[in-house]
């Protein structure tokens, strides 16, 4: 009856411990490349959406006679620039506005409400996963600086919507880039005030300061840094002037040089 008997061994308790360890060192190898892998994911979204906004920038320009959309609001001492958009606004209209209609067929650039109402709510192809979720529905923000000559920008001017051939370099030139942070809602709150319309939501996401571009000098939310110069590891994702994107180092972000379209005429000569 003994001999029949089977011996079983059981764990000790070392080695159950040995065993948790092992797991919990392997865990620990594997959750920072998984962490990794899903940035990378993150990041691929948001050069796709990037990628989008530059074909739509190049099907504007091709549509409107080499006009690119710059910056919004009342531009170069009010002289409005022709290119189609809302008749009844009196801002030069802003890249999300103008564009979207190239990207969702949905909407249109003839109504203030773009057509859609939603606040751009319903434009997944303006929105960056890597971002902090917060109330902003647009993620990107583009170059409205006015240069009048090489490292001099004016910032009682700011860039009208210029042509394709007045810029000598477009593809060095950067046209858009990720969002900043806008942790205590400061923006939020100025920006989608009073259920602003598409329209006016639109004219805040671009740079006329280079404040907006390095951070230096800024003195209040309109000239704070609006670049997300990390956002994808150590630097974010760029669309140039010629409508290629590309991922981008901070330090070529932050370099207000590198905004320089090279078009130093205004836009009403």
């Amino acid at each position: 009856m003994l001999e029949s008997m089977v011996i079983r061994r059981a764990f000790t308790l070392i080695e159950l411990l040995v065993v948790i360890a092992i797991i919990a060192l392997l865990i620990g190898l594997l959750l920072p490349a998984l962490a990794k892998g899903r940035e990378a994911a993150r990041q691929t979204i948001c050069l796709s959406n990037q990628r989008q906004i530059g074909m739509a920038l190049s099907a504007y320009a091709s549509t409107y006679k080499e006009w690119t959309p710059r910056e919004a609001g009342n531009s170069e001492n009010g002289f409005v620039a022709q290119v189609p958009a809302f008749r009844g606004s009196q801002f030069n209209l802003a890249w999300a506005f103008n564009l979207r209609p190239f990207i969702d067929q949905r909407a249109s650039s003839m109504t203030a409400d773009g057509g859609l109402g939603d606040q751009y709510r319903d434009a997944p192809y303006y929105r960056d996963p890597s971002r902090p979720k917060d109330p902003h529905n647009i993620h990107y923000v583009n170059n409205g600086l006015r240069f009048t000559r090489p490292g001099v920008v004016d910032i009682n001017d700011t860039k009208s919507p210029a042509v394709l051939h007045r810029y000598p370099r477009p593809f060095d030139t950067m046209f858009l880039t990720c969002f900043t942070d806008d942790p205590n809602g400061v923006r939020y709150g100025n920006w989608y005030a009073n259920n602003a319309s598409e329209l006016n939501i639109a004219i805040y996401y671009d740079m006329w300061n280079p404040s907006n571009v390095n951070g230096v000098g800024a003195s209040g939310h309109t000239t704070y840094q609006r670049i997300a110069k990390n956002r994808h590891g150590s630097g974010a994702n760029a669309v140039f002037l010629d409508g290629h994107a590309m991922h981008r180092p901070a330090a070529d972000l932050t370099l207000v040089a590198n905004w320089d379209d090279g078009d130093y005429r205004r836009a009403d000569r």
